[in-house]
């Protein structure tokens, strides 16, 4: 991975980062220079992807927090904006996508998904959006998906959750610019991470099917979506802003 520095002495704060393609663009930006802080759910990934990152020779922060739950991102997020002297770049990766055909979806479940993947991506958003008004600066990149394109079958409230996720985008940028803060948004195609790898549905046969239809024919790697964010997310990226990145070998065009 090319080490250009783009991110030396930039503060980037990643939701989702443990694993699968946050952690991947935790490593990019980390790479790249930035110190890099970690939001997530699980502890004990949190501790584990904190050591990849160190290892590697990052500086690197880790809290363990819930993204539905406002008091500990904005703890965790006033931390992190402590600890690296700045909060320069949010990117919201954090989302759950439970496969639930529509006769069988449930308030319940249709409520968590859209807590988790949108309101979620609000409230991380509302607690770093002040720090980055205040120092003039920001890079906000958001996640939805490229099933919004298509419709997927068995994923209604997640593709409502995400087809928000790009309404409040275009919102932050609208809001955001005139104090040097952009916000963009990115839509993952099929992605060969962990979580798409050990899915209970025949993959092989799922990635098949989705590549006949790309532009690209091989797999996306967690590392595609890493280097779009980070493009995003970089003071190169200052002129771009409210706008939707399909990232999926050319599935579908915008």
């Amino acid at each position: 991975m090319a080490d250009t520095r783009r991110y030396k002495g930039r503060a980037t704060l990643i939701t989702g980062g443990a694993n699968g393609l946050g952690q991947a663009t935790a490593m990019q930006l980390a790479a790249e220079g930035a110190t890099v802080g970690i939001i997530d759910l699980d502890s004990d990934a949190v501790d584990a992807a904190v050591t990849r990152l160190r290892d590697a020779g990052a500086v690197a922060h880790g809290y363990a927090a819930d993204v539905t739950d406002e008091a500990s991102v904005q703890k965790a997020t006033a931390d992190f904006a402590t600890q690296a002297g700045s909060l320069d770049v949010l990117v919201a990766m954090a989302g759950i996508y439970p496969w639930v055909p529509f006769e069988e979806m449930t308030q319940e479940i249709f409520r968590r998904v859209v807590d988790v993947n949108l309101t979620g991506t609000f409230t991380c958003a509302h607690a770093a959006f002040g720090h980055m008004k205040e120092q003039g600066y920001g890079r906000i990149v958001t996640c939805s998906s490229g099933t919004v394109l298509i419709g997927t079958p068995g994923q209604s409230a997640y593709i409502a959750s995400k087809a928000g996720v790009i309404g409040l985008t275009r919102v932050l940028a609208k809001e955001g610019g005139a104090f040097g803060v952009t916000a963009n948004c990115i839509l993952p195609g099929l992605i060969a991470t962990e979580q798409v790898l050990a899915m209970s549905v025949d993959v092989e046969g799922f990635f098949d099917q989705v590549l006949a239809g790309q532009s690209v024919q091989r797999r996306g790697e967690p590392e595609d979506i890493a280097a779009a964010v980070a493009y995003l997310a970089s003071e190169g990226a200052g002129f771009v802003t409210g706008q939707s990145l399909s990232i999926g070998g050319g599935d579908r065009f915008l």
